[in-house]
């Protein structure tokens, strides 16, 4: 069995790798994400599934919310 591995992201981390893939997927930054996740108007959510798994690891109160 493979040892246990804990990884730790900071909130800009995790908030670049939000943007940065946002961008490279669909060409819009992670504020927009959200928006239109939260807005229902993502078509296939299925395609930046661990990137909206990735918003749940923020606070509620994150400006990354603000727009949604």
């Amino acid at each position: 069995m493979a040892p246990e591995t804990t990884l730790e992201l900071t909130r800009e981390q995790i908030a670049r790798q939000l943007d940065k893939e946002a961008q490279r997927r669909l060409g819009i930054d992670a504020k927009e994400l959200v928006r239109r996740y939260k807005a229902g108007e993502l078509k296939d959510c299925g395609k930046v599934a661990d990137l909206l798994a990735l918003t749940s690891l923020l606070a509620e109160d994150d400006p990354l919310f603000a727009a949604a």
